[in-house]
């Protein structure tokens, strides 16, 4: 049975990597024990461990990996905090996922991958998009009804004034653009950001990916035009997928998601996704039930640091407004 441990009880953690554990735990009886929780706050994880069903609570990470002897660990920090704290479940050997970005910068993402390279402890990037059923969806008709000329994805949200948008939440678009590139045209040859500061002094970014196939990106990234909305399209010739998203942000705001393969103008397939619970329609408990069977597998969870690297690249270049050329352009 493997045992997991969880570094980090704030609200992230509450909202969904709880429930995706709780519930990978019902679904497959036998096979995980939600062992421990660690927070800096010893009534907060005292309160998890109640709501979620881990056995106990312990203030100092270090203390329950000694204790607990785990074979996983979820780590759901504050960005500063990911570099060193994923890094020490690492040195320890112990398989660990840990929230994007993998770093407050590109430095630490390459810090975080050196360190993948030279201990070899299998980890995995919690970029939660590619596991949404939506997007596996969209991943799985890209890969089979090709060939597609350009994706267009767009992130809306509702007053986000943070400066770093783009490198800390807009990053979840860009690493799911990649991922659906790949899929679709292969490595990127270069991204170009564009920042606008809009009248009302929030940022918003406009980027340009191209692919090495020749297939194209367009990325439109507005944190406070007073929507919410992330979707995905791809466009080809006579056939074209889109895919969005669900949402559930109040009480009284719930968006289902979707996924549509079109063909000469009509719908052939499509598929709807209720917005709730989040934890099994944005994609955490695929991306928890992928790193559990790699490791049970003794498969390479994916995407790793190593592979995270050039999404955190593409980010920083779109925060700071400027292009970025990669290996394969």
């Amino acid at each position: 049975m493997l045992r997991i441990v969880l570094i980090g009880a704030g609200n992230h953690s509450e909202s969904v990597h709880g429930p995706a554990l709780a519930h990978y735990r019902d679904r497959h009886p036998g096979q995980a024990e939600l062992a421990a929780v660690c927070d800096l706050r010893a009534e907060r994880a005292r309160l998890f461990c109640e709501k979620f069903g881990f056995a106990r609570a312990y203030t100092d990470m270090d203390q329950m990996l000694e204790a607990e002897r785990p074979g996983a660990c979820w780590v759901v920090v504050p960005i500063e905090a990911t570099r060193e704290v994923a890094g020490r479940v690492m040195e320890r050997g112990v398989p660990v996922i840990f929230e994007k970005p993998p770093g407050r910068d590109l430095a630490e993402a390459q810090a975080l991958a050196e360190l993948s390279r030279r201990t070899g402890t299998p980890n995995m990037v919690a970029f939660n998009r590619r596991w949404a059923p939506s997007t596996r969806q969209a991943l799985s008709w890209a890969r089979e009804h090709g060939p597609f000329d350009l994706i267009h994805a767009r992130m809306l949200r509702v007053d986000r004034r943070d400066e770093q948008f783009a490198f800390g939440t807009g990053i979840h678009l860009l690493d799911c653009v990649r991922a659906l590139g790949a899929a679709a045209f292969g490595g990127m040859r270069w991204a170009r950001g564009q920042r606008l500061r809009a009248a009302s002094g929030a940022l918003n970014f406009l980027v340009e990916i191209e692919f090495e196939s020749g297939g194209r990106a367009r990325c439109d990234i507005l944190p406070t035009c007073g929507m919410l909305e992330e979707s995905y399209t791809l466009y080809g010739r006579g056939r074209s997928i889109s895919s969005e998203l669900p949402w559930k942000a109040w009480p009284d705001i719930e968006v289902p998601g979707s996924a549509t393969l079109w063909g000469e103008g009509k719908a052939e397939e499509s598929h709807t996704y209720p917005a709730d619970p989040m934890h099994l329609s944005a994609g955490f408990y695929g991306e928890a039930a992928e790193f559990i069977a790699a490791l049970a597998e003794g498969r390479r969870p994916s995407p790793s640091a190593e592979e995270a690297v050039e999404s955190v690249a593409l980010a920083e270049a779109v925060q700071e407004g400027r292009e970025i050329r990669f290996a394969g352009g």
